[in-house]
């Protein structure tokens, strides 16, 4: 079970999320070149503070409805007394919080402390907290027309577990019945797609964009980031597809005898969030062993509201079901889709997929956690397939311009002897497979910034030897870790302000939308707010109210910032401390023909700061790094 099958309902509206934009370049970590003008909005000439430098980091969503739903039997319905009920936030708290991992790897934005709710206005009946998990697939090119560069013109995708659910009166709604039936464990799972983002401080919709999205029920023996099914693939070239579709997912059902398939973020648009763009006839369907397309039903993607209607969600064929040939074939055949008869995406050699459920880790030193891998045949589990795992900074990004006299950006992944890995893991019979990143300090390679960021490649053996000859077809992109691992931090105790100076600088320098409340560079302020700041700080991560809001300050920080905020001296403050604070460390290698090669190669491709920063990101990224022995 997940959002994609029959049992499911769609709602569609809008977004709005104001990320902070100082942070986009990394060099504005560095508190010793830190200049005002970081703080002041881009323009004509100046990248200065990006975009959006007073943003505040929430996510909400918007005036978002339900608009059709799908029962058990994958019949549809407007007129459930669901439809029309509103998707919505939290009520009795703040919204949620979008945070990058890192400014060096801003292409996995996490929303976190997001409480998502099904209502009526006046009464409940579903509500439970939104598992943080990072967009994937984004598309940076999805709006096709003119005006649609950068930011804008993108489109990206979410996909999460929503719960514990707390139920309300469902006894009206034969949807709602159902929809609790099948999720007795509890939870439901969901997937939105955003685009049309609008990027321009002059618009009323500044800071919002389109959402469509669908729930449905979620079991425990499933994936929550993804779905177990088939993945269909573009050709891609500069990590994006190359053609007019990008990935998407389907599911063959074999109860209900259909195919779900999922092209909410697969089909280009002409304007950003408006109409989906006609690009001919699509047919899904699947190839035979001689790569023959048989056809088993037309995408309706042009009929009138289709997209909001369904979020891009529709099943195969409409008006029957599969054959009993057909579903033997789709045992054994790729599943593809063809625009005017020539396939366009299409399921990987074999029907080969291996993918990571959670890709994005935040690791303090002596620390370990797990990842947990699925390796998937034409849908099914894959026992015994041996997975590659290697070191790939490739996804990852400088974070600025060398050429722009502001310095070189800090080099990324390095050194790998702060991450531990295997480097094979093999699935088990039911296709799955457990790593363990064991993390240790990597002794600030980054200098004025925490930690290290490293890029981790996964891929089935076979798979990567075929990528190795052809790159350009094979492998999603966005499938692959990111990892920050914070260096250790153990002043001498007690803990004063001498101390913490630059970490409070730092995000001071970061948030300006602070300076009206704290002023992080003064003693007398930030004690001032003492027991606010020891609330914030203490909080759970998952909590929106948590500080900082970009979740990227180590144990060991929090902790001696907690330490500090709640053990006073003997005048009842915390403790200022004497002499001055430690100075900020120089980066310990020369990367001036790394941060070159990189900007050349931005450069090359038209891609600017004003444009946006995850556009912007995406072009400065290199291409996939294989080792050279696949064996």
């Amino acid at each position: 079970m997940s959002y994609l099958g029959p049992l499911r309902l769609h709602f569609s509206g809008r977004f709005q999320t104001d990320p902070s934009t100082v942070n986009n370049d990394v060099r504005h970590y560095n508190n010793a070149t830190f200049e005002p003008r970081f703080q002041e909005p881009q323009d004509d000439e100046l990248a200065n503070g990006w975009w959006n430098p007073d943003g505040m980091g929430n996510f909400r969503l918007v005036g978002c409805r339900v608009t059709m739903v799908s029962y058990a039997d994958g019949k549809t319905s407007k007129r459930d007394p669901a439809v029309g009920m509103w998707i919505i936030d939290a009520n009795q708290r703040v919204a949620g919080k979008l945070v990058d991992l890192d400014p060096q790897q801003q292409l996995v934005s996490q929303i976190w402390g997001m409480i998502v709710r099904l209502t009526d206005r006046k009464h409940e009946y579903f509500s439970g907290a939104y598992a943080k998990a990072p967009f994937t697939d984004i598309w940076w090119g999805r709006a096709k027309k003119s005006g649609s560069q950068g930011d804008t013109g993108a489109g990206s995708m979410y996909q999460s577990v929503i719960g514990p659910i707390a139920w309300g009166d469902t006894k009206r709604s034969r949807f709602l019945r159902e929809l609790r039936a099948a999720a007795p464990d509890g939870f439901l799972s969901i997937k939105f797609n955003l685009d049309g983002y609008n990027m321009s401080p002059d618009s009323a919709s500044f800071t919002m964009g389109r959402l469509v999205g669908t729930i449905g029920p979620w079991s425990a023996n499933e994936p929550k980031h993804f779905v177990i099914g088939r993945q269909l693939l573009p050709q891609i070239a500069n990590h994006t597809p190359a053609g007019s579709m990008n990935f998407m997912q389907a599911v063959v059902d074999e109860k209900t005898k259909r195919i779900y398939a999922d092209f909410g973020n697969a089909l280009p648009t002409t304007t950003p969030g408006g109409p989906l763009m006609p690009i001919g006839t699509l047919d899904l369907g699947y190839l035979d062993r001689h790569n023959n397309f048989h056809s088993i039903g037309k995408v309706d993607y042009r009929q009138r509201d289709w997209y909001p209607t369904t979020a891009g969600i529709q099943k195969f064929p409409r008006n029957r079901k599969l054959s009993r040939a057909e579903m033997a074939a789709l045992k054994k055949y790729r599943v593809a889709v063809t625009q005017n008869e020539e396939v366009i995406v299409q399921e990987n050699t074999n029907g080969w997929y291996q993918r990571a459920d959670q890709f994005v880790f935040r690791l303090n030193p002596d620390e370990k956690t797990d990842v947990h891998f699925w390796a998937t045949q034409y849908g099914k589990a894959l026992a015994g397939a041996k997975l590659l795992i290697f070191f790939d900074s490739s996804g990852l990004q400088p974070g600025g311009n060398a050429k722009d006299g502001m310095g070189i950006p800090p080099k990324f992944g390095i050194p790998e002897s702060a991450l531990k890995f295997d480097r094979i893991i093999k699935t088990g019979a039911d296709g799955r497979a457990t790593l363990t990143l064991s993390a240790f300090s990597p002794k600030s390679p980054r200098g004025y910034i925490d930690g290290q960021v490293y890029g981790i490649r996964y891929l089935i053996t076979d798979v990567a030897k075929a990528v190795k000859d052809n790159p350009a077809f094979g492998f999603n992109p966005s499938d692959f870790l990111s990892v920050l691992v914070y260096d250790t931090f153990r002043p001498e105790p007690p803990v004063t302000w001498t101390n913490l100076v630059p970490i409070f600088q730092q995000y001071g320098n970061l948030y300006p939308i602070m300076d009206g409340i704290i002023d992080f560079t003064s003693y007398d302020s930030v004690v001032a707010n003492a027991h606010l700041l020891a609330f914030a700080f203490g909080l759970p991560v998952e909590d929106p109210n948590h500080m900082p809001v970009t979740r990227d300050l180590s144990r060991d920080k929090t902790k001696a910032i907690l330490s500090w905020l709640t053990t006073p001296g003997a005048d009842g403050k915390p403790l200022p401390g004497t002499g001055a604070p430690p100075e900020i460390a120089t980066l310990p290698w020369e990367f001036a023909e790394h941060a070159a090669e990189l900007a050349e190669h931005a450069i090359s491709v038209g891609a600017t700061p004003q444009a946006g920063a995850k556009s912007f990101a995406i072009h400065t990224r290199m291409g996939i790094h294989l080792p050279d022995d696949l064996d």
